[in-house]
C-alpha cells in the first residue's frame, strides 16, 4: 500500500492515525509493564495484582454505553478530548503516587477511557478507510506505536534498574504523551452521512439511557450469530488469557527474581517484536482470511506460551535455561498476540458490515469486563490451592478450547457474513451450508 497513491482525505487520515499511534507507543509500553512496576516498586501483594488485572476488563463495561452515545452523536470529535483528559492526562498525577492502591486508581481511569477511545477509534477505520485497506493501515500503525514502544521499554527498563523511583515521571511523561495522541486522533475527520437533527428534541429518559445500550447489544447478538460464535471464542480465550496476567509478575519477580531490565526485555521487548516486524502481515492476512479461521490459528499459536512456563518452572531459581525458556515463551507470545490483537480490533467491523462499528466494537470490549470479574479469581484461587504451574495448565486448557472452536464456526457459519449483506436469499444460503457438511 502507498500512501501517497491515496485520495487526500484518506491519506490525512492515515496519516494523522500514524503519528497518533507513535505518541501511543508511550501509553503500550506502560501496559506491558505496570504490573513489574507495581510488585517491585510499590511492592503490590497478590491480591493487589489481582485487582489490578481486574480493572481493565472491568472498566470495559461502560464501553456499550459509549458506543451507543458515539453511534448517535454528531460531535464525535469530542470522545476523544474528554478520552484523553480522563484517561491520559491524569497520569500526571502520579509524580505524587506512594501507595499501590493510589496506581489502582490512577490505572482504573486510565482503562475507563480506553473504554470509550477504543470503539471510537474503530468508527475511523469504518468510515475512512476502504475494506481491502483496513487491516493493513491498522497493521502500520500497530508497528509505529511497538516500535515506540520497545525503545521506551528499554529505557525505562534501564532507569529504573538505576533509580527505581523514577517511574513516576516516567508515567507522568506517558500521560503526555498519550493526550498529544488522542487529541491528533480528534483532528481527524469521520465521513458519514449528515443527517439533519430533529426539528424538535425530545429529551431521553434515564432510564432508557441506562437500558437502551444494554438492549442494542443484546439485539446485535440475537441477530448476528456469526458475531456472537466470534465473541463466545473470544470469550473462551479471554478466561486463559486473563487468569495468567496477576500470575506472570509473581512468577517473574519472586521465582525468576530478574531485574527490571530482564523483566522488561522479556515483557516489553520481546513480546512486541511481532507487532513490530508482522503487524502490516498479519494486517494484509486479516483482509484475505476469515476472522474464525484467523482467530483460531493465533490462539493456537498463544497456547504454546503458558506451557513453556510449566517447562521453565522445573528449573525456576536454579539455572539461566529456565530464564531462556520464559524469553523464547514471549517471543511466540508476540506472534500470537500480533493476530490476536488485530482480530481484537479489527474483527468486529467485519461482522458489523454496513452498521456501525462503534457498537459492535462496545460490545466486544464490554464482554472483556465479564470475564474480568471471573479469570482473575480463578487464577488466584488456583494459585493459593494447586500451585502456580496449576495456573498455566488450565490457562492452556482454555487455549485450546478456543482455538477449536474458531474452527469449528469457521466450518458452520464462514458464509453468515454473505446472508448478512443479503447478497443471497436466507433459502439458499441454508442450502449452501448443507452441502458444504455433507461434504
Amino acid at each position: 500500500m502507498k500512501i501517497k497513491e491515496l485520495n487526500p482525505f484518506v491519506r490525512r487520515t492515515v496519516y494523522l492515525l500514524m503519528i497518533a499511534a507513535v505518541f501511543n507507543g508511550a501509553v503500550q509500553s506502560l501496559g506491558q509493564t505496570q504490573d513489574i512496576i507495581a510488585r517491585k516498586a510499590l511492592r503490590a501483594q497478590d491480591w493487589q495484582l489481582m485487582l489490578m488485572t481486574m480493572i481493565w476488563p472491568i472498566s470495559n463495561f461502560l464501553s456499550i454505553w459509549w458506543g451507543r452515545f458515539f453511534e448517535r452523536s454528531r460531535h464525535k470529535s469530542r470522545f476523544f478530548v474528554f478520552g484523553g483528559v480522563l484517561g491520559r492526562l491524569t497520569l500526571v498525577s502520579a509524580i505524587w503516587i506512594t501507595t499501590m492502591n493510589e496506581f489502582l486508581v490512577v490505572m482504573g481511569l486510565l482503562y475507563s477511557a480506553n473504554s470509550m477511545l477504543i470503539p471510537a477509534q474503530n468508527s475511523i477505520y469504518q468510515r475512512n478507510i476502504r475494506p481491502q485497506r483496513r487491516a493493513a493501515v491498522y497493521g502500520y500503525t500497530m508497528s509505529l506505536g511497538m516500535a515506540v514502544s520497545v525503545a521506551l521499554t528499554f529505557v525505562a527498563g534501564r532507569v529504573l534498574d538505576t533509580q527505581e523511583s523514577s517511574f513516576r515521571w516516567i508515567l507522568a511523561i506517558t500521560g503526555i504523551a498519550g493526550f498529544i495522541s488522542a487529541i491528533l486522533q480528534s483532528r481527524i475527520k469521520i465521513q458519514e452521512p449528515i443527517i439533519d437533527p430533529p426539528h424538535h428534541h425530545i429529551k431521553a429518559k434515564f432510564r432508557d439511557t441506562l437500558m437502551d445500550p444494554i438492549r442494542r447489544s443484546l439485539e446485535v447478538m440475537k441477530e448476528n450469530k456469526a458475531f456472537a460464535a466470534f465473541e463466545r471464542s473470544f470469550s473462551i480465550y479471554g478466561m486463559g488469557f486473563i487468569m495468567m496476567q496477576p500470575i506472570i509478575p509473581i512468577y517473574m519477580v519472586d521465582k525468576l527474581q530478574l531485574s527490571y531490565t530482564n523483566n522488561f526485555l522479556a515483557k516489553g521487548i520481546l513480546s512486541q517484536l511481532g507487532m513490530l516486524f508482522l503487524a502490516p502481515l498479519f494486517g494484509k492476512l486479516h483482509d484475505k482470511m476469515h476472522p474464525f479461521k484467523y482467530i483460531g490459528f493465533s490462539f493456537a499459536l498463544l497456547m504454546l506460551f503458558p506451557l513453556l512456563f510449566v517447562l521453565s518452572s522445573l528449573w525456576a531459581g536454579e539455572s539461566v535455561i529456565a530464564v531462556i525458556i520464559v524469553f523464547i515463551a514471549y517471543t511466540i507470545f508476540g506472534l500470537a498476540m500480533t493476530g490476536v490483537n488485530m482480530a481484537w480490533n479489527m474483527s468486529s467491523i467485519f461482522f458489523a458490515g454496513d452498521e456501525d462499528a462503534a457498537m459492535y466494537q462496545s460490545v466486544h470490549v464490554t464482554l472483556t469486563g465479564v470475564r474480568g470479574l471471573v479469570a482473575p479469581v480463578l487464577g488466584f484461587a488456583l494459585l493459593r490451592l494447586i500451585g502456580i504451574e496449576a495456573v498455566f495448565y488450565v490457562a492452556a486448557g482454555f487455549l485450546a478450547l478456543a482455538s477449536y472452536m474458531s474452527f469449528r464456526d469457521y466450518r458452520r457459519l464462514r458464509y453468515t457474513k454473505v446472508d448478512i449483506y443479503g447478497l443471497i436469499p436466507r433459502d439458499k444460503l441454508d442450502m449452501i451450508q448443507k452441502s458444504l457438511k455433507s461434504y
